[in-house]
């Protein structure tokens, strides 16, 4: 098992075999200005080390959001939370942290099964990394 170094600064984990989820991360990268964030696949050595709380069936389940303390949250309702951690989001979260859970969960949920036709309408590029 891979050991998890303490993270100084929240860290976006995403499907790096999602082109979806590349696109998604890409975009937070740059929105990002200020890397108050670290970025890594799912699928990094070093993103299993900081999952190592979770059951190995629920690791790539879904994004995560991973705290410095080693909290996680993830799925819609850590859409707050990752919205929070950026500068140029946080009035969006704001907005978004009004929506009840379920809903977000719901719509992270429908976004997710359609992730592959999704992916399509979205351009291909490389897997962002900025850890740690």
């Amino acid at each position: 098992m891979t050991r998890a170094r303490p993270a100084r600064r929240p860290v976006l984990l995403y499907d790096a075999e999602c082109r979806l989820c590349r696109f998604a991360a890409r975009a937070i990268v740059r929105l990002d200005r200020d890397a108050e964030l670290a970025v890594l696949p799912l699928q990094d050595d070093d993103a299993a080390g900081l999952l190592s709380r979770l059951p190995e069936e629920e690791r790539l389940a879904s994004w995560r959001l991973v705290r410095p303390g080693g909290d996680i949250a993830g799925e819609g309702r850590g859409a707050p939370e990752l919205l929070s951690a950026l500068r140029l989001t946080r009035p969006i979260a704001r907005l978004v942290q009004l929506v009840p859970p379920q809903a977000l969960d719901a719509t992270y949920r429908l976004v997710a099964g359609n992730r592959r036709r999704l992916g399509r309408l979205v351009p291909d590029g490389p897997t962002p990394r900025r850890f740690p």
